[in-house]
């Protein structure tokens, strides 16, 4: 009986504070605190430590990954990540905000957006930037991601690598 009534109040409490459930198919639920975005601070933390392979464990081998519009293989997505570790010292997701979306429709997207740092380990310089990735699920695997950010100092900083190897050799 206890129960009912606290469902009964419970129910009068969020009708009273006019809170409408959207049963729209992009509609859903957000949750800071479940293991999809357990698993995507896992990932953000291993990118930061220079060792992104553990994604392997987490992607489909077929995935279809985007860095802003340009197309990888799961494969070829893990590869470029862990290349920033040769680019750069102290990886850094500065105050990141990672959240799961669990829509209506069934489709359930992890956000993660941050502002991003890395000290060039050609020049000493830090690079700043601030990107936004979703990462979709189908069952307990990621199936495909995309990042967007403004690759232009990235893109500098791999051309002076290629310098600096092209000389070396």
């Amino acid at each position: 009986m206890k129960q009912i009534l606290s469902l009964i109040v419970a129910f009068m409490t969020l009708s009273c504070q006019g809170v409408k459930i959207d049963p729209a198919p992009m509609s859903g639920i957000i949750d800071e605190s479940d293991e999809k975005t357990k698993v995507v601070k896992k990932l953000a933390q291993a990118y930061q430590d220079g060792n992104f392979d553990i994604a392997k464990d987490y992607f489909t081998e077929d995935g279809v990954h985007y860095f802003n519009n340009v197309e990888y293989t799961t494969e070829g997505i893990i590869e470029g990540y862990n290349f920033h570790s040769i680019l750069f010292d102290d990886l850094k997701h500065v105050e990141p905000h990672i959240t799961t979306m669990y829509y209506n429709n069934g489709d359930v997207f992890t956000n993660h957006w941050s502002d991003w740092s890395g000290k060039s380990k050609i020049t000493g310089e830090v690079q700043k930037n601030t990107f936004h990735c979703w990462w979709q699920w189908e069952g307990d695997k990621i199936i495909s991601t995309k990042c967007y950010l403004d690759p232009t100092e990235l893109m500098e900083e791999v051309a002076l690598y290629q310098s600096q190897t092209s000389q070396e050799n």
